[in-house]
C-alpha cells in the first residue's frame, strides 16, 4: 500500500538490539545520501526521538491499539516523505503485542497492516546452525508476515558469521544481509522508564557514528532499498487471517476542520524534563488551527505572554526536581496564567508539575506549581502499566461526558489529594497569599479507565464495545480551564477528547 518504499526492522525479543541497530543504520544510509526517515512501533517516545536526531525529519508513532487500524495505515500513508526509505522500528518481539493475540498491535500485525517486509533482528552470541531454527521458526509462525532477511547483531566476527549466514540461508531461504559485533561502546544508557533520552546524551552524535561506521563494514546496505520494495510483487495472506482491508476515510487529517491559517498560539513544554509528545498529536494541533511554539519551564523566565493555551507533556520532572523549582518565576507565571483562564492540557509528568510539589526517586521533595491542591511522588514500580480504555465521566466540567478513546499508560508516579486542611474550601491560593490565587472548584476524577481484555479488534470503530477486565481505576483533575492526567492518547482516535481542549481556546 505505501507510496515509497520501507521495511520493518523487528527482533526476535526485547533487548535484542533493535534500536541501536535502528540508529546505526539511519545513520550509515544517510551518510550514502540516501533519503531516509523512520517510524516506530507502539507508544514509545524515547526512541522516536533518537531517530529524529539522525534523520532530521518526524518519526511517527504506529500503533494499532491506540490508533486502530485504518487511522494507523492511513498515518503512515500521509506522513511518507516522496522518495525517501522508511525505516519502521518494531516493539518487542515480532509477535508480542497486548495480549496473545496476532492482531494486538504487534509488530508482526503492523507489518502486514501496512503491507511492509520485515527484516529480523537475532542476537548471533552463543548460535552457529542453531540460529537455522530460530529464524524458521519465525519465518512460519505468521505466512501472512513477510519475513525478508536477516541481520546478526553480537556476535564476535567475521567467521562466527559465516556459519550462521551458512545455515540460515541453506536452511530457510531467508538472506542474511549482515552482522554487528558485540561492542560495549555501542550500548545506550537506560534509567528506569528506558533509554536516557536523545535530548540528555552530549557524546550522542559521535556514538551513533561509530555504530554507523560499524553497520557500513558489516552490513550490506545497498541490499536494504531492494528489500524494502520486495512487498510489491509479495503481499501474501493466510487464507485463515487476510490481510485487512482499510478504509478510504482518513481520519488522520479530516478530524474536524482544516485551518490552514493558525488562530490559536499554543506553547508546547520541550525540554529536558518533558519532551513526551506523538509528532501526530502535534500535527493535530496545527490541523486544528494552532501555532505551536516551545517553551522551557527549566529555562524561561516566564510564560509567554500571547499564548492562547499551554501544552504540558510527559517527560522526567523526578530528575530535575531541584531545577524545576529553583525557576519560581516560571512556576509562578504559569500559576497567575491558569488563574487567568488559560486552557492547558497537561499528561503525565506534565501533570505532576502541575502539583503542590513532587517527591522524587531519591525520597527528595520538591516545590512545583500548586495549580492543584495534590502532591506527586515517585514509587519503586510501574503504576497501571500498559493500553487502557478511557471514558470521560460525567461530574466534571472539562470534557463532554461519555467520550471513549484509548491511552497508555507508563510512569512510576501517583499524584493524592492533600488532606482536606490544606485545602482552603474551593480556592486555591499560590504561597497562602492572596495574589495570583486560582479561585474555581477542583474537580477530581476526571477520567475512568479500564485495562482490555485480550478479545475483540482494537479497531477505532470497534472501540466503545470492546470488553475490559475489571477493576478499573480514576485519573485526573481540573481547575477552571486546566486539566491534568496521567494516560496518553492520540487525539485523533477520537477528535472529540481533543476537541475539549480546542473549545476553551
Amino acid at each position: 500500500m505505501a507510496s515509497t518504499p520501507g521495511f520493518v526492522l523487528a527482533g526476535t525479543h526485547s533487548g535484542v538490539g533493535k534500536t541501536t541497530l535502528t540508529l546505526a543504520l539511519l545513520q550509515a544510509l544517510k551518510n550514502l545520501n540516501l533519503p531516509i526517515q523512520s517510524c516506530k512501533v507502539g507508544p514509545d517516545f524515547i526512541d522516536p526521538r533518537f531517530h529524529e536526531a539522525v534523520t532530521g525529519t518526524p518519526a511517527y508513532n504506529l500503533d494499532a491499539c491506540l490508533l486502530g487500524d485504518d487511522t494507523m495505515v492511513n498515518l503512515y500513508g500521509e506522513t511518507r516523505l516522496p522518495g525517501h526509505l522508511t525505516l519502521v522500528e518494531g516493539v518487542m518481539g515480532l509477535f508480542d503485542g497486548r495480549g496473545s493475540r496476532h492482531e494486538g498491535s504487534s509488530t508482526a500485525w503492523v507489518a502486514r497492516c501496512l503491507e511492509l517486509p520485515v527484516v529480523l533482528v537475532i542476537d548471533g552470541g552463543g548460535l552457529s546452525t542453531s540460529a537455522a531454527a530460530l529464524v524458521k521458526g519465525y519465518r512460519d509462525y505468521d505466512p501472512a508476515v513477510k519475513l525478508a532477511g536477516v541481520i546478526v547483531n553480537r556476535i564476535s566476527g567475521e567467521k562466527h558469521y559465516r556459519l550462521i549466514k551458512e545455515a540460515i540461508e541453506r536452511d530457510t531461504g531467508i538472506p542474511c544481509l549482515g552482522w554487528m559485533p558485540r561492542e560495549a561502546s555501542f550500548h545506550l544508557e537506560s534509567r528506569h522508564l528506558g533509554l536516557v533520552p536523545a535530548i540528555e546524551v552530549e557524546s550522542l552524535r559521535q556514538q551513533i557514528q561509530a555504530m554507523a561506521q560499524a553497520a557500513a563494514a558489516h552490513i550490506e546496505l545497498h541490499r536494504l532499498p531492494g528489500v524494502a520494495q520486495c512487498m510489491d510483487a509479495c503481499v501474501s495472506g493466510s487464507p485463515h487471517e487476510p490481510v485487512p482491508q482499510h478504509s478510504p476515510i482518513n481520519r488522520f487529517s479530516h478530524a474536524y476542520q482544516h485551518f490552514p491559517t493558525p488562530r490559536h498560539t499554543v506553547g508546547v513544554a520541550y525540554d529536558a524534563a518533558f519532551h513526551f509528545y506523538y509528532q501526530s498529536n502535534l500535527d493535530w494541533l496545527r490541523h486544528q488551527g494552532c501555532r505551536l511554539i516551545p517553551v522551557s519551564p527549566l529555562q524561561d523566565p516566564t510564560l509567554p505572554a500571547d499564548l492562547d493555551a499551554l501544552y504540558l507533556g510527559g517527560g522526567f520532572p523526578e530528575m530535575f526536581g531541584e531545577a524545576l523549582e529553583a525557576n519560581a518565576s516560571f512556576r509562578e507565571s504559569l500559576r497567575r496564567r491558569v488563574a487567568e483562564g488559560l486552557p492547558v492540557y497537561a499528561e503525565c509528568g506534565g501533570f505532576q508539575y502541575l502539583c503542590r510539589h513532587l517527591t522524587d526517586l531519591e525520597g527528595r521533595t520538591w516545590e512545583m506549581t500548586g495549580v492543584f491542591p495534590a502532591a506527586s511522588r515517585m514509587t519503586s514500580r510501574l503504576q497501571h502499566f500498559g493500553y487502557c480504555r478511557v471514558t470521560t465521566l460525567s461530574d466534571q466540567p472539562y470534557f463532554p461526558p461519555g467520550i471513549t478513546t484509548w491511552g497508555h499508560e507508563f510512569h512510576r508516579g501517583v499524584v493524592e489529594s492533600l488532606p482536606a486542611a490544606h485545602q482552603p474550601g474551593e480556592e486555591t491560593r499560590i504561597n497562602g497569599s492572596g495574589t495570583g490565587s486560582i479561585s474555581g472548584e477542583i474537580t477530581t476524577p476526571v477520567l475512568t479507565m479500564e485495562k482490555p481484555t485480550d478479545t475483540g479488534s482494537t479497531d477505532t470503530g470497534s472501540n466503545a464495545t470492546e470488553s475490559t477486565a475489571a477493576p478499573g481505576w480514576t485519573c485526573g483533575m481540573t481547575v477552571k480551564n486546566t486539566f491534568g492526567g496521567f494516560p496518553h492518547v492520540f487525539f485523533h482516535t477520537n477528535p472529540a477528547f481533543g476537541m475539549a481542549w480546542i473549545k476553551k481556546m
